[in-house]
């Protein structure tokens, strides 16, 4: 990213900002509420535009006209606050939008054995067909994460990971960013 300018009305909220990030690296932001971290990784991952400046992606510029056209080209954002769909299952929350259909139907036999092998990478011991509302932060926010592998993200951003974990918890995460990053996949 090179050069980003965001400003909102009467707020500059980024200004020229220069940020790298190469493959395999984790990249912790750092900064006071307010110093527009989260803007910057919005910027990035297309729901807010830039109001100048560049992003370079793979050598190439790019310019995302949302989530969907960021996820396509290989970058996942889990935001701070979670909005599962409480009340279906987990694996729904993750295949949701790309459910593995048999004919009309969905194949739910696959998506439950799809949301396993999902949930083995990622060191997550649940019931594929437990609710979402039934499930603790901490293990959403792993749900959260097997979703952005789900989508062979490149570059996961993940936006204050640790803010409602508890010190178990996050070295349990840290292990996975740590596993993440040697695919080779870049964090935020």
């Amino acid at each position: 990213m090179n050069n980003i300018s965001k400003s909102f009305p009467g707020v500059k909220a980024l200004d020229h900002v220069k940020f790298e990030l190469r493959s395999g690296e984790v990249m912790a932001l750092l900064g006071e509420n307010g110093a527009g971290k989260s803007t910057l990784m919005k910027c990035l991952f297309g729901i807010y535009v830039r109001d100048e400046g560049d992003v370079i992606l793979d050598g190439q510029p790019v310019n995302f006209s949302g989530a969907l056209d960021a996820i396509e080209h290989g970058i996942a954002m889990i935001h701070q606050e979670l909005h599962p769909i409480r009340f279906r299952p987990v694996m729904e929350n993750i295949w949701l939008g790309r459910f593995p259909m048999r004919g009309i139907a969905v194949d739910r036999k696959k998506m439950i054995q799809m949301t396993k092998d999902l949930f083995k990478k990622v060191d997550l011991d649940i019931d594929p067909e437990i609710r979402a509302g039934e499930l603790s932060a901490s293990t959403l926010q792993l749900v959260e994460i097997a979703r952005a592998v789900s989508y062979n993200s490149k570059i996961i951003i993940m936006d204050e990971p640790t803010s409602s974990l508890t010190d178990n918890e996050t070295e349990h995460l840290f292990k996975i960013i740590n596993q993440l990053r040697d695919e080779g996949r870049s964090i935020i």
